[in-house]
């Protein structure tokens, strides 16, 4: 079982400085980077300090940012199409929302499936980017929205398919770790057994409509994008298959370009990391805050201890010295 708390307590009597470490920024950081370790994409103690001093750095800035130099490059590099539609697989890491505006400027008709709570959080978004680029409000010839949690979303996918809208499905969207049977496709990314659902290549086998992986990161000011060949599913036999070959594309990222995956966290708590079959050379540990209480989680074991208060104190002002908390 994983130590680290999801849900935070009252600390009253820390400083707001020493409070940060109680964060659900610094948590997701923490989990995010034992995750990669345990995965075996982080191999020392410098770059694992040199990724978290990124992650806290990446979770800092604007979540949706407007960057036309960004959105340059993605559209520069974005294969040729031809003009029938297709369902794009994309996973919510990186610029992710520029997929979107990119396929808008290409002259893409967009479907874009979505929970109903983002819906409500995000609509406006992808609506401000279509101005951006076009000067004027989307019309319903252009952009849709459909309710992943309303009716029956495949059905209205696939009649905005028969309409040569292009549909963007966010595969992790209802991402898991142990569901299974009808529905759901077990796949492995480094190891770990992840669970999602197989809707994406059932729209796919009902339409005969290509299903092509989109993964783009960023690193600094330069973007990487990677876009698979078309894929086409023939037999329901298939789907297993077809799942992990649009999860893929994943194993491709280093630790620097999976730290900009949402979903990092929620792996960490839902999946049960065993203790390593030897004994680390090296504990490496990093400090969070439960309460009023200090602690220390060794990223090495993911196994957590308590600290008295000057202990605790030593081991902030380090954090503080290397420059991590921003």
């Amino acid at each position: 079982m994983n130590t680290i708390p999801q849900h935070l307590g009252n600390t009253p009597d820390l400083t707001t400085d020493k409070l940060y470490l109680a964060t659900d920024r610094w948590y997701r950081s923490v989990k995010s980077i034992a995750l990669l370790y345990r995965w075996g994409l982080i191999h020392s103690h410098d770059e694992l300090i040199g990724l978290l001093r990124i992650h806290q750095s990446c979770m800092a800035q604007q979540h949706y940012r407007i960057d036309d130099n960004l959105l340059d490059q993605l559209i520069s590099s974005w294969p040729a199409l031809d003009r029938h539609p297709r369902i794009w697989a994309c996973l919510h890491i990186g610029p992710y929302a520029m997929i979107a505006r990119a396929l808008m400027v290409l002259g893409r008709k967009l479907a874009i499936l979505l929970r109903a709570d983002v819906f409500e959080e995000q609509d406006h978004i992808y609506r401000q980017q279509y101005k951006l680029s076009f000067g004027r409000e989307a019309t319903e010839a252009e952009l849709i929205f459909i309710k992943a949690d309303h009716g029956n979303p495949l059905l209205k996918l696939r009649e905005a398919l028969r309409k040569n809208y292009d549909v963007i499905i966010y595969i992790d969207g209802q991402l898991s770790m142990d569901e299974q049977g009808r529905g759901w496709a077990t796949v492995k990314l480094h190891g770990t057994e992840l669970s999602l659902r197989e809707g994406i290549v059932a729209l796919s086998h009902w339409t005969g409509t290509p299903i092509t992986a989109v993964v783009l990161t960023g690193i600094g000011a330069q973007i990487r994008l990677q876009v698979s060949e078309d894929i086409y599913v023939q037999r329901k036999a298939d789907y297993p298959r077809i799942m992990q070959k649009v999860l893929d594309p994943m194993h491709l990222l280093n630790a620097e370009e999976l730290l900009q995956w949402e979903c990092l966290p929620a792996i960490f708590d839902k999946s049960h990391l065993d203790l390593p079959e030897k004994k680390p050379d090296q504990a490496i540990w990093l400090p969070f805050l439960v309460a009023d209480k200090g602690m220390l989680f060794d990223v090495t074991t993911c196994r957590s201890v308590g600290i008295g208060p000057k202990e605790f104190e030593l081991v902030y002002q380090k954090f503080r010295e290397m420059g991590i908390m921003t």
